[in-house]
């Protein structure tokens, strides 16, 4: 069983010419730092807006979901009326939960049910203000209770800030808030009030749950 990863930045159009190529340089450092970070994992941006993830061990699956997501909230830009879709949402983002008939880095080939199921899911989503997180799961008991726990987490996402997601995304890397602070040269009281604002111990809650879940009993 995998899970994967299908992403579509939202209103990446809006942004200038400079923006658009650094966000691009950005993505792709964030899938690498991903690959030192998750053993196995694979990561791809198409066509400049569209991000393909592999990640052989299921329960990594949503935490690595949140720090794509909060990293492109947190990537700076000039903030516009045209742009307000990006750095609220982010990206829309579904995770699919299944096997993988070919998985092929060397010939680039992501095939199975789970990057079917990310796929197809990501296409479904309608307005971005009803949701812009998923995950779906050949099992739909499990995927009901996945949908809800996504939900209710990308509302709480994209009520938060750029320095919010910024705060929120080092915590999902396992940063200290004394570190995070040294990263981002603010106070550590700072650290603290974003996080609590950002209503942190809720996305926790729900990462424990996810992580916690015995997926390999629903092979």
């Amino acid at each position: 069983m995998y899970a994967t990863i299908s992403a579509d930045i939202v209103s990446s159009t809006s942004l200038s010419d400079v923006e658009t190529i650094e966000l691009k340089q950005y993505i792709e450092g964030q899938l690498k730092m991903l690959e030192t970070l998750y053993p196995n994992f694979w990561g791809r941006l198409i066509k400049g807006d569209y991000i393909e993830c592999v990640i052989p061990n299921v329960s990594d699956a949503f935490r690595i979901a949140l720090i794509i997501k909060n990293s492109i909230k947190a990537f700076k830009v000039n903030k516009t009326a045209d742009n307000k879709p990006f750095y609220t949402y982010g990206a829309r983002i579904a995770i699919g939960i299944g096997g993988m008939r070919i998985v092929d880095r060397e010939q680039g080939i992501m095939d199975g049910e789970a990057i079917y199921l990310s796929g197809r899911s990501i296409t479904k989503l309608g307005a971005l203000n009803k949701g812009a997180l998923t995950i779906e799961t050949s099992n739909e008991n499990l995927s009901h209770s996945l949908r809800v726990i996504a939900v209710l987490t990308d509302a709480i996402l994209n009520d938060a800030t750029p320095k919010q997601s910024q705060v929120i995304y080092y915590k999902l890397l396992g940063y200290k808030e004394s570190e995070i602070a040294e990263k981002m040269k603010i106070y550590q009281s700072g650290v603290n009030n974003h996080s609590s604002s950002a209503k942190w111990y809720c996305i926790e809650e729900a990462l424990n749950y996810f992580e916690q879940i015995k997926f390999e009993i629903y092979e």
